[in-house]
């Protein structure tokens, strides 16, 4: 309930900003509504992954790999949602618009691929996770996470107008939510 009246009222907030002022209020409320949506899906996966991992020193070998994967499923279906959401978001009419959402399309198939060669990968090894392999496991998971994260965060970098780009730089909750650059 709470992220919901959040969203709200980042929503009217956005579009204050962006009724009565320029392209690059446009871009800034652009910039904060995404990256909002963006850290909000970045904590829901995390915690899904915590979730995954929590007390799986205390349940049996056999299942610890299965509690893994669970995680792998749910990380996958955050995604899944997210990949859903991004043609209804109440972005500004900015010019990069529709290339902003073909990007962040992008992101989200790039993020699946990822995470089905680590499901992939962990179901070709062994089936149970020794008390001394629990560590280098969760390792592995918590490094193919980060992965997901990196080829789905949006490339802002390409696109071509300058305020646009400036606005993501400018935003600090854009911070690791997507690829770092230099406005040149």
């Amino acid at each position: 309930m709470v992220g919901v009246r959040r969203r709200a009222v980042h929503a009217l907030v956005i579009a204050a900003l962006a009724a009565g002022c320029g392209g690059d209020s446009k871009d800034a409320a652009t910039a904060s509504l995404l990256c909002t949506e963006l850290r909000e899906l970045d904590n829901r996966i995390v915690d899904e992954v915590n979730a995954s991992v929590a007390g799986i020193d205390a349940e049996p070998a056999g299942e610890r790999l299965q509690m893994i994967l669970g995680g792998v499923d749910e990380v996958a279906a955050e995604l899944r949602a997210w990949d859903e959401r991004i043609d209804v978001i109440e972005l500004p009419d900015v010019e990069e618009r529709t290339e902003l959402r073909r990007e962040l399309h992008r992101g989200v198939d790039a993020a699946l691929a990822e995470l089905d060669d680590q499901r992939r990968a962990f179901e070709s090894g062994p089936s149970s996770v020794a008390d001394e392999e629990i560590q280098g496991v969760v390792g592995t998971w918590f490094n193919a996470v980060e992965k997901v994260f990196s080829v789905s965060e949006p490339e802002i970098f390409r696109f071509e107008r300058t305020e646009f780009k400036q606005a993501f730089l400018d935003e600090p909750d854009c911070r690791n939510v997507v690829q770092q650059f230099v406005n040149d």
